[in-house]
């Protein structure tokens, strides 16, 4: 991949960038101020789960004006 696919316009934005010849993955946050931060898959894995989860309850997103009440 190039790297025009991992930038950030955005931020927050979540990358996956993997390596093919040795089979391997990682996925990072990266911020406002461009710091990466790793996340380990299991933990994406379980909290995209949650996210299903609730959207099926009819959660919605918090916005930024509900994110101090969270």
């Amino acid at each position: 991949m190039g790297l025009a696919e991992y930038e950030c316009n955005d931020p927050p934005c979540i990358h996956v960038v993997s390596d093919e010849r040795r089979r391997v993955f990682a996925v990072f946050v990266e911020d406002w101020d461009g710091n990466i931060l790793p996340v380990p898959s299991n933990e994406l894995e379980k909290a995209a789960r949650r996210l299903r989860e609730l959207a099926r309850r009819g959660f919605r997103e918090a916005g930024p004006n509900d994110l101090s009440y969270l």
